[in-house]
């Protein structure tokens, strides 16, 4: 096992992409402290994992977007662990699915407080409660995570892309930041692909497209485009080691070529379907 004697934080982990990182981790003999905003979920997630690897994971419910919370799971965890070594700053949300021009004055403000809220404030939380840890031991590995329309235009995810952008963004700077000091923390940027997970059920504008449509493209993304949640978390772990030398580094965990190929494979299908 590749991570014994490491203790770790996966935010937003009771589902998704979080809850697999978290998982990897654990098999891997990390100790692992997960949380999301839903107690329910919360311990059901900590009872299933408890079941397969004892004490090795806590968890609780916690608002990354509110500091007062992420400071007390920050200071619980190493309570429990005696540190925190890696976080894994995966929380996110996305609410609606559709072209900006759709969105009312009063949801554009709603949805950017909730869903900025949580990507990019809750990324900025997580790291500046943990990085006193890390700097007083020396030692850190961060992982934050980029996402759709951070780093290139992509349609109908306006605020969300935008919110990840600011992570991507935040992420490279504070990389340049780490590379001053005599600590060895480092910070690198996960692209996980496209990946069936709660984001998806964002709710679709249908003022812009029929519900029936919505639903073949997504099966058709699923089929051809989408990326096995497994396959791409396990890409996390080298980057959560002690060997990682990287340092504000884009990481992909699906093939880039292979995702293209994919879209390109709906775009044909769906101009099938639109024209029958």
């Amino acid at each position: 096992m590749k991570m014994i004697n490491e203790t770790a934080i996966v935010t937003g982990s009771t589902s998704g992409i979080g809850k697999k990182i978290a998982e990897l981790f654990l098999k891997e003999g990390c100790k692992v402290a997960i949380c999301s905003r839903n107690e329910t979920n919360v311990n059901r997630t900590v009872t299933e994992f408890k079941n397969q690897f004892g004490d090795s994971v806590i968890g609780m419910p916690c608002d990354v977007s509110d500091p007062v919370a992420v400071k007390n799971f920050i200071d619980k965890t190493i309570e429990a662990f005696g540190s925190v070594r890696i976080l894994v700053a995966n929380a996110g949300v996305n609410l609606t699915y559709g072209p900006f021009q759709y969105l009312p004055l009063d949801q554009v403000n709603s949805d950017a407080h909730k869903i900025i809220g949580t990507n990019l404030i809750g990324v900025l939380d997580s790291i500046s409660a943990v990085l006193p840890q890390m700097i007083k031991q020396k030692y850190g590995r961060i992982i934050s995570l980029s996402g759709g329309g951070a780093d290139r235009p992509m349609e109908n995810m306006t605020i969300y892309s935008a919110s990840k952008g600011g992570v991507v963004a935040f992420s490279r700077c504070l990389a340049k930041e780490l590379d001053k000091t005599e600590n060895d923390i480092k910070i690198n940027i996960f692209q996980p692909g496209m990946i069936f997970t709660n984001l998806y059920n964002a709710k679709l504008i249908e003022a812009w497209k029929d519900k029936e449509l919505y639903d073949a493209e997504m099966d058709l993304l699923k089929k051809y485009a989408m990326t096995d949640v497994e396959k791409s978390s396990m890409a996390v772990i080298p980057y959560a080691l002690p060997t990682c030398k990287d340092n504000g580094k884009d990481f992909r965990g699906f093939p880039l070529a292979k995702m293209i190929r994919g879209f390109m494979k709906v775009s044909k299908e769906m101009k099938r379907i639109n024209s029958t």
